[in-house]
């Protein structure tokens, strides 16, 4: 029997649509709650049958305590057992870490589709830190304090909001993220600043995928964006005026509209 893992649903409000499931696949930091304000209820409003976990060791799965002991692979059982619990393969919409970890089940079990929000490559976190240090030395050094001194006293929310978030968000708003995010597994984020090459070398399944990129991320580059389409052999597409934690932003609707136009033409070519 596999770890407890907490498992969000959000049933299709209204007429359900003749689709997979969606399971929303969160990033560091965070855990299923991030999903469950905005995008949840906005594609359940569309009939879809909508779920979203929290790793183990976030939120409300079991691990809390040991959160450095979980891993990358720890993390994909998570994704995998959720799956299980769902009637079909789903369609997976992950989000930074999120999607790195949905990148890894897909090679491996049936999933419906993927879709990447901002997402990490597949060869890991290298790149993308090695941009932030060139780049915004002081927003890697704030996220170096986000993760290991993660009190209310010690978050410069000012920090905070240069590095996920637009300036659109409101305070109060930006002040309720920091009160619930909590620190990420230490593992987790060394593993990903190992090489991954097989998750490059080896052709991915053809499954339907969209690869949407922040214009302006702090944290994912754009040179990760294109490597992880090309992993999929898809264009990347691109949203503006939001930040890296676009679920939560001022402008979440964009890309929560952005994904619905893809599982009607997209995913589904035309079927409903």
């Amino acid at each position: 029997m596999g770890r407890q893992i907490e498992l969000l649903h959000r049933p299709p409000a209204g007429v359900a649509r003749t689709a997979p499931p969606l399971l929303f696949v969160h990033g560091a930091y965070v855990g299923a709650w991030c999903w469950a304000e905005t995008f949840m209820p906005y594609f359940a409003g569309l009939g879809y049958d909508c779920h979203a976990l929290s790793f183990s060791g976030h939120a409300g799965s079991e691990g809390r305590e040991r959160l450095d002991w979980f891993g990358l692979a720890d993390l994909q059982e998570d994704l995998a057992q959720a799956c299980a619990r769902l009637p079909e393969p789903p369609i997976l919409i992950a989000h930074s870490l999120g999607g790195h970890i949905a990148q890894r089940l897909a090679r491996e079990a049936p999933v419906a589709g993927l879709a990447l929000l901002a997402s990490v490559a597949p060869y890991g976190l290298a790149a993308s830190f090695a941009y932030m240090g060139w780049s915004a030395p002081h927003l890697l050094l704030g996220l170096n304090r986000f993760q290991w001194h993660l009190g209310q006293e010690m978050l410069d929310l000012a920090l905070l909001r240069e590095l996920l978030f637009s300036p659109a968000l409101g305070r109060p708003q930006l002040a309720a993220f920091a009160a619930q995010a909590q620190p990420e597994s230490s593992r987790v984020l060394a593993e990903l600043m190992l090489p991954h090459p097989m998750m490059l070398l080896r052709n991915p399944p053809e499954i339907p995928c969209l690869v949407l990129g922040v214009r302006h991320d702090r944290i994912i580059p754009p040179v990760d964006v294109w490597a992880t389409a090309r992993a999929w052999h898809v264009e990347p597409e691109w949203v503006d005026d939001i930040g890296h934690a676009l679920m939560l932003d001022a402008n979440w609707e964009t890309v929560a509209a952005r994904v619905a136009h893809w599982l009607i033409t997209g995913w589904s070519g035309g079927r409903s």
